[in-house]
């Protein structure tokens, strides 16, 4: 131990090795020096080694940051990622970006081939033109025309969509077959062959409305919504709603004892009335913003705009007894607006 109490020193230079100790044989200076500038020559390699591995570490960093972000919804400086116009549909793994406005413009036009029982691929049709030609800025009153062309065009079942579209259409085949796969996935989605392939990203905050009640016992949003259902796909049954207010059959809390939610039932369920629910049901996602609707449920699925940036998502079940087909929402979609 040292004089000042503290650990054992080395022993100072020219102090002879203790015995039993053998001592290492001292390298000659030429060769001391030949090993320290092969060790700087290392070094001077390792150095742009180690600066890459940084900047590949800072770009990961980045990268993961940019990804967390982007699943929170949230931007730098506190800008949004997704706005409250994102919308996307998902076909094939390639996923195509909608604004809101173009989002309702879709849906709109095909719910126009729902309402009109025509085939998914009628809507691939129109939907490509109006990618093509007016990239989805059209109203769907003004694409209506499109079907009523449609109806001209001989087997047009058989045919490819660029030809179809080409011969209802003003622009080219090759404008048509870019548009093709775009088209095609937002009228599977839409018309509910492919559930759960359309979402949108809502943020902000509803305007405040009356509570009052309409006749029917709705709020006025959820009037507004009703009637523009009706307008997109013609008479769905509905219910959750009664004259003066409903005060049970429904779960505590549930949105119907206000007046604010509305439930479009496609009984018996079968795969087509699951279609049917499901083309409804990504319709009022793609409209989510403008109606200002809160909640979808469909087939065991669940839409929220709190959690909008997540899309559909399991829904998990209060514990609650009955019959499961109607708790898990298999055989109706329920949707509720904001208060």
């Amino acid at each position: 131990m040292s004089a000042t109490g503290g650990p054992p020193t080395s022993p100072p230079p020219g102090t002879p090795t203790p015995p039993g100790r053998p001592s290492a044989p001292r390298l000659p200076e030429p060769a001391r020096e030949a090993l320290r500038k092969s060790a700087r020559e290392a070094r001077k390699q390792l150095r742009p080694v180690r600066k890459h591995l940084i900047v590949l570490g800072v770009v990961i960093a980045v990268a993961l940051l940019f990804a967390g972000l982007r699943v929170l919804g949230v931007g730098i400086s506190g800008i949004p990622v997704f706005s409250s116009e994102s919308c996307t549909v998902t076909a094939d793994g390639e996923t195509y970006d909608l604004s809101s406005e173009q989002a309702e413009h879709a849906s709109a036009i095909a719910a126009e081939a729902v309402r009109r029982g025509l085939p998914a691929r009628a809507a691939s049709v129109v939907l490509a033109v109006e990618l093509a030609d007016h990239d989805l800025d059209r109203p769907a009153s003004e694409a209506s025309a499109l079907y009523d062309r449609l109806s001209g065009v001989t087997d047009y079942r058989r045919q490819s969509v660029p030809g179809v579209a080409q011969q209802i259409g003003d622009g080219s085949r090759d404008s048509y077959r870019d548009a093709e796969p775009e088209a095609r996935a937002l009228a599977s989605a839409l018309t509910g062959n492919t559930p759960e392939a359309f979402s949108c990203v809502v943020k902000g905050s509803a305007d405040e409305a009356p509570d009052e009640l309409s006749g029917a016992g709705l709020t006025s949003r959820a009037e507004a919504l009703r009637e523009d259902v009706r307008g997109a796909f013609g008479r769905v049954p509905e219910g959750g709603f009664q004259p003066g207010g409903v005060s049970t059959g429904h779960m505590v809390g549930s949105a119907h004892y206000e007046g604010r939610a509305v439930d479009y039932f496609f009984r018996p369920i079968n795969a087509r009335n699951n279609i049917k629910g499901w083309a409804v049901a990504q319709y009022l996602v793609a409209n989510a913003d403008r109606l200002d609707i809160e909640t979808v449920i469909f087939d065991d699925r669940i839409w929220t705009k709190l959690r909008s940036a997540a899309g559909w998502r399991d829904y998990d079940l209060p514990p609650r007894q009955g019959d499961m087909s109607i708790l898990e929402h298999r055989d109706h979609v329920h949707v509720d607006v904001a208060d």
